[in-house]
Parts: structure tokens; sequence; C-alpha cells
């Protein structure tokens, strides 16, 4: 399985590429959604916006996804930060939100064998 790249951050927003197509990460995404009881809605065919609480507090944020040549990349903005969240909270915060992304994805596509880890295998 190829590596993810690091999230980058600038202002209110992450991003990540991920190593899957777009298909997975947009699952991956209403799946983590749904999980943490999040009201959210289809902006369009690659955004959804979404009212999360992530450490206690409930922010909204913009989850999109754009498929690039054999990755997807996964941008999350927080569109209205809680009242008093600091800049590192809203970091945190969008940090958060992409890391359980991103490991969903991980692990239910390691658990399903799509992509299978070379660790299990010599097991």
């Amino acid at each position: 399985m190829r590596a993810q790249h690091a999230t980058a951050q600038n202002g209110n927003t992450g991003k990540r590429t991920l190593p899957y197509n777009r298909q997975y990460v947009l699952l991956a995404v209403y799946e983590v959604l749904d999980k943490n009881n999040a009201e959210y809605e289809k902006a369009d065919a690659s955004t959804i916006a979404a009212e999360i609480a992530v450490y206690g507090n409930l922010s909204r944020f913009s989850i999109s996804v754009k498929e690039q040549e054999g990755e997807t990349e996964l941008r999350v903005t927080m569109a209205r930060p809680c009242e008093g969240i600091s800049e590192e909270g809203i970091k945190r915060a969008i940090t958060a939100v992409t890391d359980s992304i991103a490991q969903h994805l991980e692990n239910e596509l390691v658990i399903s064998k799509i992509y299978r880890c070379p660790e299990a295998e010599t097991e």
C-alpha cells in the first residue's frame, strides 16, 4: 500500500493526498460523519457541508474530495468555527477530522483486503 501524504494546513483548510480512489474516500467521509452523528448535506458532487462536534466543540466544516492521477485529495475546511475557539484549536479540529477519515479508510481497506498490509501477510 502506498503511503499517504502528510496533512498541509493553510488557515482554516487542511488537505491530504490519499492513495485511494475518490469513491472510497467519499464513502469514508459519509461513514465517519454518520459514526459521529453529524448533520450534513451534499453541497455538490464532491463536497459535503457538515456540523461536526470535535473535542466537544460544534463547528461547520466543508469536506471535499478531488480525484487526481491514482490518488484523491481530501480537503477539510472549517467554514464556521465554534465561538471562542483559538487558531490552534481550529488547526487541531481540522487535523482530527482529516485523520479520522484517513484512519477509517486505512482500517476498512486493510480489513477488507482491498489493499494488503505486508505485515499482516507475514504473520
